[in-house]
């Protein structure tokens, strides 16, 4: 078995491997995914379990935060490996993270607890939302208009030849 205190920077780790721009899902990084949907639903405290792959409040569980949870799992599996432990040494993993109302930021704190009830946390990450604003949740379906109703495509360059 590995020594316990190669464990304490993991939680540092999670959060600032989610934080990273190695998390990218179509059309923003976690942070921005993250900041855009909880101000449309006025969230300001989300907690992720890593482990179980679930996001409170559930508003905020949907697949763009929740993609990205596998590969951290892998990174806690990856360090307990390369630490001597065994895969199941890890009982829980979260990050909690608060919504700044005021500016375009958000701050995460991870904390793992082991087998044995120790309880590993890290220190609070601050991380900016720099995309351009974006809708994280559907939009209802538009009500498509019939051929008649729409208007004519301009003129292709070809069309344009005569």
């Amino acid at each position: 078995m590995g020594k316990k205190r190669n464990l304490n920077g993991l939680p540092n780790n999670l959060v600032q491997r989610y934080f990273s721009t190695l998390f990218y899902w179509r059309t923003g990084y976690m942070p921005d995914w993250i900041w855009y949907a909880a101000q449309e639903k006025s969230i300001v405290n989300i907690e992720i379990d890593i482990l179980n792959g679930t996001v409170y409040p559930e508003e905020m569980q949907f697949n763009a935060i929740t993609a990205q949870l596998p590969k951290l799992a892998e990174t806690i599996t990856n360090t307990l490996d390369s630490n001597g432990f065994n895969k199941e040494f890890i009982v829980e993993a979260k990050i909690y993270i608060f919504i700044s109302q005021d500016k375009k930021q958000l701050s995460g704190t991870g904390k793992i607890k082991d087998i044995d009830g120790k309880i590993y946390e890290g220190k609070s990450i601050t991380e900016n939302a720099y995309n351009k604003p974006f809708s994280t949740y559907p939009k209802k379906k538009e009500v498509y208009m019939k051929n008649s109703q729409k208007q004519k495509a301009a003129p292709r360059w070809w069309q344009l030849w005569k």
